[in-house]
């Protein structure tokens, strides 16, 4: 019984070892490879066709320009702008809008708290879309989950397509939950080309307006 306990500990520090070498040899490989970017104060500017690792900002926007691949992207204070033609693997901002050019590849999310997302023709979003305080507007893209967002219009146009739900959430500000005349009203937006392929969630009133021959499921109210 000892030496088949032992055996098992031995078998599992052995896959263990193995895990964190393959690990360490794929870090190694992504620091050799491509170089991360990183700014506290000021803006960072990815160069046309360039390829880097990870892109981080502090206080300043990121440009991506055109042709350019890169990891994540992400900043606090400071607006994303992705040009023509590249790609990436997510974007994130709290204090700021995210814009994609034409024929964007997004190999993950794009999330931002307090600023819109919007795109041109021909952009791949394989994950979702969220933001906050903000609106969504996206014309020829397909997005591969869920878009939502508590504070801000949502308007699909030109072919558009999402595979998962559109999602307005609840209002958890409670002095505009209280007070209607501050309260903005949601809108939603979907042309004749476009469609929703899972179900419109609807946590909060919205004006919905669905043009005649766009695809969608179900318009499902929870208040």
């Amino acid at each position: 019984m000892r030496v088949f306990n032992h055996n098992i500990r031995l078998t599992a520090a052995t896959l263990l070892a193995l895990c964190l070498s393959s690990y360490l040899y794929s870090a190694s490989a992504h620091a050799d490879d491509l170089r991360d970017i990183s700014k506290v104060n000021g803006g960072i500017r990815v160069d046309a066709n360039d390829t880097v690792g990870n892109v981080s900002s502090v206080n300043g926007g990121i440009d991506i320009r055109r042709g350019a691949s890169a990891y994540d992207v992400e900043t606090v204070n400071g607006g994303i702008d992705i040009e023509d033609d590249v790609e990436i693997t997510r974007a994130e901002t709290v204090n700021g809008g995210i814009r994609l050019g034409r024929s964007v590849k997004v190999n993950g999310s794009l999330e931002s708290v307090n600023g819109g997302i919007s795109s041109e023709d021909g952009s791949v979003i394989e994950r979702g879309i969220s933001t906050v305080n903000g609106k969504i507007r996206l014309k020829d893209k397909f997005v591969g989950e869920d878009i939502e967002t508590s504070n801000g219009d949502i308007e699909l146009r030109n072919g558009t397509v999402i595979e998962g739900d559109v999602i307005v959430k609840r209002n958890h500000n409670w002095f505009n939950r209280f007070f209607s005349f501050n309260r903005h009203r949601n809108s939603i937006v979907i042309d004749s080309s476009s469609a929703v392929h899972g179900d419109i969630h609807l946590y909060r009133e919205v004006d919905l307006r669905i043009a005649d021959g766009a695809e969608v499921g179900k318009v499902i109210e929870h208040f």
